[in-house]
């Protein structure tokens, strides 16, 4: 566990803020070869506000890199200058090439890196007084040193000589060290500061309004007709997404890079996996999400075309020529498959969000049109066959609630409305 505690007389301005590390490698030989960005060695994430809790994030890695899918590739790009500099779910290394492979680096020595952690409250516009909502940011870090980095080897050959990943060219030892959160003080003027002060002593309270993000991660394996109840209760329920994950358990090279906080499974991925785009019918579904008597949408998603359709309206791009996300056809069909339904009364209003606080039940439905295929008379190994036979079908199903909260600053301390 990491704590940063943030505090002081001054007002912090959360657009700023940057949670700063630096990866070093305690291996004797090769490289840390990291797969995705900094928030992927991060589990958990919690911030607290004058003691009061105010955003838990379970499956953290796996959250922020499904909305780090959701802005233009130029901007994750950007964001990578920040980081290691390389993103491993961009076409070019994804492939199953080994003279590819073999030039993805990652980290010799030590490497210094910067990533904006995804909270509502560090993602809204208004200033944070200190004085009165000391802020704690706890990062938790992944249970196994392989999550953020390539832990399986295969090797190839290119003109008789071995490429690719192995033990003697990568290292899976590392650490983390010299944690800092980077970030601007606003100093106010004396009078200024002193009428907040004195707004506050009055009993008056500074409210800030901000979204953040509910997780449950659940097993499904082997099930075609998967139903799921969501146990959370919000008061302002403004989307949910839904994404899959399989265990891959053979040694492909584009299964490397693949694991739990950065695979978003889709049943046309084994059509879809290398460079040509594949459609199939078998290889679709049905989905639903009910609130009570209520259906989102009404009536039930039944291809890929309009899963894509259903997400760009919860993103709110979908009447945009301008705005956009990074994900193409073919990524949406193999590793970036996101489901996404808006629950607001009217899109992109907030606080119009259902509520779920009365009782209602929410379930996701998730149904296949097709078990798997069959596999080549070549295959005989058992296990192999099992899998093939079942390829369409996920693993485990995760579901992402994104809620409007509100958080009253008082001179007693802060309060969080849900």
């Amino acid at each position: 566990m990491i704590r940063i505690l943030l505090t002081g007389e001054d007002w912090l301005d959360p657009s700023t803020l940057r949670v700063m590390f630096t990866v070093k490698n305690t291996g004797t030989a090769g490289y840390v070869r990291v797969i995705g960005s900094p928030w992927s060695f991060f589990r958990r994430m919690r911030i607290l506000a004058a003691g009061q809790l105010v955003e838990d994030i379970d499956q953290y890695n796996r959250i922020h890199e499904m909305m780090h899918m959701f802005v233009a590739k130029e901007s994750r790009e950007n964001d990578a200058a920040e980081a290691f500099g390389q993103m491993w779910d961009e076409d070019k290394w994804y492939k199953n090439d080994p003279v590819i492979q073999t030039t993805w680096e990652g980290v010799r020595d030590s490497c210094t890196v910067l990533f904006k952690p995804l909270s509502g409250l560090l993602n809204q516009n208004k200033l944070i007084p200190l004085r009165f909502s000391p802020l704690t940011i706890e990062l938790e870090l992944v249970d196994s040193f392989a999550e953020p980095i390539i832990s399986n080897f295969t090797t190839g050959t290119v003109n008789n000589t071995a490429k690719g990943f192995t033990a003697a060219n990568s290292s899976q030892l590392w650490q983390i060290e010299q944690v800092q959160c980077k970030v601007d003080m606003c100093t106010l003027d004396n009078a200024l500061h002193n009428s907040y002060v004195e707004h506050l002593l009055q009993g008056n309270s500074l409210p800030i309004s901000y979204n953040t993000f509910v997780s449950q991660m659940q097993t499904i394996a082997g099930q075609n007709d998967v139903l799921v109840n969501v146990s959370r209760a919000l008061t302002r329920l403004k989307s949910v997404f839904v994404t899959l994950h399989k265990d891959y358990n053979y040694g492909r090279k584009d299964w490397q890079g693949r694991k739990l906080w950065n695979d978003f499974f889709s049943p046309g991925y084994v059509d879809n996996s290398d460079s040509v785009l594949t459609i199939k019918p078998e290889t679709e579904f049905e989905f639903q999400l009910q609130i009570g008597s209520k259906l989102f949408p009404e009536y039930p998603i039944r291809s890929h075309q309009e899963a894509f359709y259903q997400l760009k309206k919860t993103l709110g791009v979908q009447a945009s020529a301008v705005h956009n996300f990074d994900i193409n056809t073919k990524q949406y069909r193999d590793h970036r498959f996101v489901l996404g339904t808006d629950c607001e009364k009217v899109l992109d209003a907030g606080f119009t969000g259902v509520n779920t606080r009365a009782g209602d039940l929410m379930t996701v439905r998730l149904k296949y049109k097709s078990n798997g295929i069959t596999p080549a008379a070549s295959v005989t190994d058992a296990t192999e066959i099992s899998w093939w036979n079942n390829v369409h079908l996920a693993d485990r199903i995760h579901i992402v609630l994104h809620s409007d909260q509100i958080m009253e600053i008082r001179s007693s301390g802060c309060q969080v409305y849900d």
